[in-house]
């Protein structure tokens, strides 16, 4: 698992090195600009951008499809804490959903974590987080911007390449799902939906301006955003999940009893063994949303469906995150999620 972590890892530096190349999952660094330059399906390029003073980029992966007139949706996927743009794509797996189900995907880039960062073989010194509420690090105590930010993004994209507008979603790992809901929240004109893997609501409140399909896939078992929450002065520990959930099946007026369905159980001998991961679902929202949840048990803080940290303990490759998942595949589920909504209404 070490080499397959390496070997990815690998593969972003060597494709954000080749930036001369023009062949068809090569990479392109490109100064950000109002003209629209044509770019390549199937192809990740590294643009940058300024905002509030600040340098800050994004990665975007196109798919092998070419957009027809409408343009293709529009996938923000965020890293967590004291990750990037390159290891969020790269453990994810996100592209490859991209090129499945023709859409484009952007891994911007957060602010630094902290003034004084742990040494960090695989991030190094790209150790970013957001401002999601109150987690996760310097972007908080800072109040950096991240939904102008993002909403910067999603223009800029705009301007390179055809995007349709109407089916415009954020998904984020741990503080990067914290902060996809901090985008529902407080962008709700523009995003369709948001889902959020291994991170809760981090808002005191959650007001939208109009209700907001979301999805959440979490482990009670996760050893760094805990299920259940609690007082602390560390924010990862004031919100359980639950209590996000309630607040949005409480904004987006959906009936309070939810709906428990498509449990699914490690079969012995796998290397599922012990996991299970039940889709909770609350119905009668208003118009017509839905907010979701996978529940799982026996995993850690990880994106369900990567291929990392299987097997024996002995064998993972990311540390102190426990044990991964391959119960569900969170690309594939959030994107059925995904396509059912748009702001012109349910497709």
């Amino acid at each position: 698992m070490a080499i397959v972590l390496a070997a990815l890892v690998a593969t972003a530096s060597v494709s954000s090195a080749a930036t001369s190349s023009t062949t068809s999952g090569g990479q392109r660094k490109l100064a950000a600009s109002r003209v629209r330059t044509p770019l390549l399906p199937g192809t990740t390029y590294t643009f940058y951008l300024r905002s509030a003073g600040m340098k800050r980029s994004y990665r975007l992966h196109l798919p092998p499809a070419v957009p027809n007139e409408q343009g293709l949706p529009l996938v923000l996927s965020l890293h967590g804490a004291t990750q990037n743009d390159w290891l969020q794509e790269a453990t994810s797996g996100m592209d490859s959903s991209a090129d499945k189900n023709d859409y484009l995907v952007a891994y911007p880039n957060g602010t630094k974590v902290s003034k004084v960062l742990t040494p960090d073989p695989v991030a190094g010194q790209e150790q970013y987080s957001w401002d999601a509420g109150v987690c996760c690090g310097l972007p908080v105590t800072r109040h950096i911007d991240d939904v102008a930010f993002l909403e910067q993004v999603i223009s800029d994209i705009e301007v390179r390449t055809a995007v349709d507008r109407s089916r415009i979603y954020v998904t984020g790992m741990s503080a990067g799902g914290m902060m996809a809901y901090r985008m529902a929240a407080e962008d709700a004109s523009q995003i369709a939906a948001i889902a959020s893997v291994a991170g809760q609501v981090e808002l005191p409140s959650v007001n939208p301006t109009r209700p907001v399909p979301t999805i959440e896939f979490h482990s009670v078992d996760d050893p760094i955003a805990r299920w259940a929450g609690g007082a602390s002065p560390d924010p990862k520990d004031r919100y359980s999940v639950m209590q996000g959930i309630h607040k949005w099946v409480a904004a987006d007026q959906c009936l309070k009893r939810p709906h428990d369905s498509s449990r699914v159980v490690g079969a012995p001998g796998t290397e599922s063994v012990g996991e299970s991961a039940t889709l909770v679902t609350y119905a009668g929202c208003a118009a017509g949303v839905e907010v979701a949840l996978w529940r799982l048990t026996g995993s850690g803080h990880v994106w369900p469906g990567a291929p990392f940290n299987l097997g024996p303990p002995s064998t993972w490759v990311l540390q102190g995150v426990g044990r991964g998942t391959v119960l569900v595949d969170a690309n594939q589920a959030m994107w059925e999620f995904f396509k059912q909504y748009s702001l012109a209404g349910a497709v």
